[in-house]
C-alpha cells in the first residue's frame, strides 16, 4: 500500500500537537494537511470532500468539536465513508460508545506514541481502500447480484471476498452496511483463519504496513495454496443467512465479539464487532471457524 497516495487531514486545536502529528505523517510517507479547529475542518471538508482519505480529529475544541464534525460528516454522501481517527484522553465505555453512533472505529490517547498513531493510519488507510473497492464492485457485481437468491461459492483472496461481499449484500435492506459487515467476516476467516495470522502478529504486520505482502506471501504457501473459505448463501423470506466457513483451527471469538474500549486503542481486532455494529446478526460455532451472519432482506417494489 502506497503512503504517498493517501491524504490525511489532521485537526487539533493545540499548534505543537498539530505539528508533531503533520511531522510524523510526512515521515511515515503520508501527505497531510493540518487545521486548528473543528469550524476550520467542517469548512474544509465541505470545500474539498474528495480530496481526504483518513481523519486525525481532536474530540475537544472550540467552536466545533470532533463529534459534531463527525455527525456532519455522517449526513454527507461523500464523506461518510472517510475513516476517522479521534484523538482522546478519555476511552472509557461511554465515551467509544459516544464515539462509535458518529462512526467513530479508531481513537488515539493522548499523549500519544507516534509508532501506534501511525499504526492506526496505517490501519484507516486499509479501511479505505477496501471500503472504496467495495463502493465501486457494488456497481459492477449489480446485475448477477440481482439473480442471487441462494447458492454455495468459494473464496481464497480478499480481491475474492470484495467481489462477493459486494454481490451478496445487494438484497440487503442496507446494502452499504451489511458489505462492510460481510467482508469483514470474510477477511477474517482468509487473514486469520486459512492463512494463521494471530492478533499479535496482524498488529505488527499493521504497523509496519506489510500486512498485505504478507497474506499475498502465505497465500503461495504449499499448505494454504489449496485452502479455501466457503460461502452459502440462504434466502429466508424476510432476512438472509450468510454462514462462512474457513478451514483454520478456530480462535476464541467470545472476546471480540463486542467492542472493547482498549482495542479500540489498537491496530486491529475490530472486524467481528463491527459486523454486529452494520446491523447484522452475528453468531459463531465451535471452535470459531465457522460464522453465521443473518440480516433483512429489501422490501420488494
Amino acid at each position: 500500500m502506497q503512503n504517498q497516495n493517501l491524504r490525511v487531514l489532521a485537526v487539533d486545536d493545540d499548534e505543537i500537537n498539530l505539528e508533531i502529528l503533520l511531522k510524523n505523517l510526512k515521515d511515515f510517507g503520508y501527505k497531510a494537511e493540518g487545521c486548528k479547529d473543528g469550524e476550520e475542518a467542517w469548512q474544509y471538508l465541505d470545500e474539498h470532500p474528495e480530496d481526504v482519505d483518513i481523519i486525525l480529529l481532536d474530540k475537544m475544541m472550540p467552536k466545533l468539536d470532533g463529534l459534531e464534525v463527525l455527525a456532519r460528516m455522517q449526513k454527507h454522501e461523500l464523506l461518510k465513508n472517510i475513516p476517522v481517527i479521534i484523538q482522546t484522553g478519555d476511552v472509557g465505555a461511554e465515551a467509544v460508545k459516544e464515539g462509535l453512533a458518529c462512526g467513530a472505529y479508531y481513537y488515539l490517547c493522548k499523549p500519544f506514541d507516534p509508532s501506534l498513531m501511525v499504526a492506526l493510519v496505517n490501519a484507516a488507510a486499509r479501511d479505505f481502500v477496501h471500503k472504496n473497492r467495495l463502493v465501486k464492485s457494488m456497481k459492477q457485481e449489480r446485475t448477477i447480484a440481482s439473480m442471487i437468491h441462494n447458492g454455495k461459492f468459494t473464496i481464497k483472496t480478499i480481491d475474492d471476498a470484495i467481489k462477493l461481499a459486494s454481490a451478496l449484500s445487494y438484497s440487503a435492506e442496507n446494502p452499504e452496511r451489511i458489505n462492510t459487515a460481510l467482508l469483514e467476516l470474510m477477511i477474517n476467516a482468509i487473514e486469520h483463519g486459512n492463512l494463521n495470522i494471530g492478533y499479535e502478529e496482524k498488529s505488527r504486520l499493521v504497523s509496519l504496513n506489510t500486512l498485505d505482502e504478507e497474506i499475498a506471501k502465505r497465500l503461495q504457501l504449499a499448505e494454504n495454496k489449496d485452502k479455501i473459505v466457503e460461502i452459502q448463501m440462504r434466502n429466508l423470506g424476510d432476512e438472509i443467512e450468510i454462514t462462512v466457513c474457513d478451514e483454520g483451527h478456530g480462535f476464541e471469538w467470545r472476546k471480540f465479539i463486542e467492542f472493547d474500549p482498549l482495542r479500540l486503542t489498537e491496530p486491529n481486532g475490530r472486524g467481528i464487532a463491527t459486523a454486529k455494529l452494520m446491523g447484522a446478526q452475528v453468531e459463531y460455532a465451535e471452535p470459531g471457524n465457522k460464522v453465521i451472519c443473518r440480516f433483512k432482506k429489501a422490501k420488494e417494489e
